[in-house]
Order: structure tokens, then sequence, then C-alpha cells
């Protein structure tokens, strides 16, 4: 069974919805029980990154998603899920993240960018993603192919052997971060057409 996490404020159903069609077993689940029967796992985009983390402990959700981590269970981690798994996330405040992936996530910030006043918050829309290392998420995807972004922060790892794909809005940032098993995309897969399908395929076969 495919968990998908459905805290406060998660867009979990389109996801439900596009693994469905591909005959996926994907359920929407809220308790700390649920994850732990879940052969895979998957933190949707959430429209309030503050909502979703008081969720995620209110909900007595953060020890068992730390328990997936720690296990070989597959776990993606969609737009802002990937913020959550980052140290630090500044957004409507500071927040505490998961920790799974060491680093902070921040608002983006042109500064003297030349171009500055082309490049709008959020980063929406289809935009291009280049791959700086391989990974079995982009298997029979080409390097350069488009995916659809609905975002305010971006994220800086400290490690960035984790980057696996970058993309550009005004500036370069982390568009696919990953480990052995956990997987976080800036993009949205559920809204990337041909590309995104790709990217839960391969998540399947994981």
């Amino acid at each position: 069974m495919i968990g998908i996490l459905n805290v406060e404020t998660a867009r979990a159903q389109k996801l439900r919805d596009v693994l469905a069609g591909m005959d996926a077993d994907a359920r929407l689940i809220t308790g700390a029980a649920d994850v732990e029967r879940a052969a895979r796992v998957i933190i949707p985009h959430c429209d309030s990154i503050r909502a979703a983390a008081r969720s995620l402990r209110d909900d007595g959700l953060v020890a068992p998603l730390l328990s997936v981590c720690d296990s070989n269970r597959p776990l993606l981690a969609v737009s802002s899920g990937l913020h959550m798994l980052m140290d630090v996330i500044h957004d409507e405040g500071q927040h505490t993240g998961l920790g799974v992936l060491n680093g902070k996530s921040i608002v983006f910030d042109f500064g003297n960018h030349p171009a500055a006043r082309h490049f709008v918050l959020p980063h929406q829309g289809w935009n291009q993603v280049h791959w700086t290392a391989a990974n079995p998420l982009l298997t029979g995807l080409e390097s350069g192919e488009y995916f659809y972004f609905d975002h305010a922060l971006h994220a800086e790892p400290l490690d960035s052997n984790v980057v696996a794909a970058t993309c550009n809005h005004g500036v370069d940032f982390a568009a696919l971060l990953a480990t052995s098993h956990v997987f976080a995309t800036q993009f949205l897969p559920e809204k990337s057409e041909e590309a995104g399908a790709r990217i839960l395929e391969n998540f399947l076969r994981l």
C-alpha cells in the first residue's frame, strides 16, 4: 500500500487520483498506524507549511515518518513536502522540519539580479530541470525535461551530493533531492503530465 499523508491543507487527492490511474494501491492516510503499515509513503504538497508542521506533530506522525526514513521503505516528498524534510524552514516564521535532509529552506531572494523584476513569486508554471546525478526516479527521462512548479521556497542542503537535479528561477535551486530511499521533488509530478507520471511510475518500482 502507498500511503499519502492527508495532513492539514494537503493537496493529497490529486496524487491519489494519478496513482489510482496507474492501478496503484494508493490511500490517503492520517494516523501513525497507517504510516507504519504503508510499504511506501508520500508527503504531498500543502498550502501551508505552518499548518502541515503542526498537523504532523499533533497527529503523532513525526516518529513514524522518521522510522520510515530509517528503514528501507521508499519515501517521496513533494514540493512543500520536500521542505518538511529539512532541518529548518523559513516560511510564515521559522519551523523545525524533520531533519531527514540537513539544511534549510528559504524564500527566493533575487537581490541585485539584473533581471529581478522578471522573477515573480510564487514560481508557478513549467520549467526545465537538469540532472546533476544519476537517480532511479529519473529512469527513462532526459535531462532538460519540463516539470510543473508552484512554490516560493527553495531548499539549501548542506550536502550537495543529495542534489540529483536542478532548475533555475533567477537562481539555481534543487529540483530533486535524494538519498538511498528518500526522494524529494520541488516540482509537482502529479501536475507534470508524462514526465511527472514517469517519476511516479519509477517510485512505484523502487
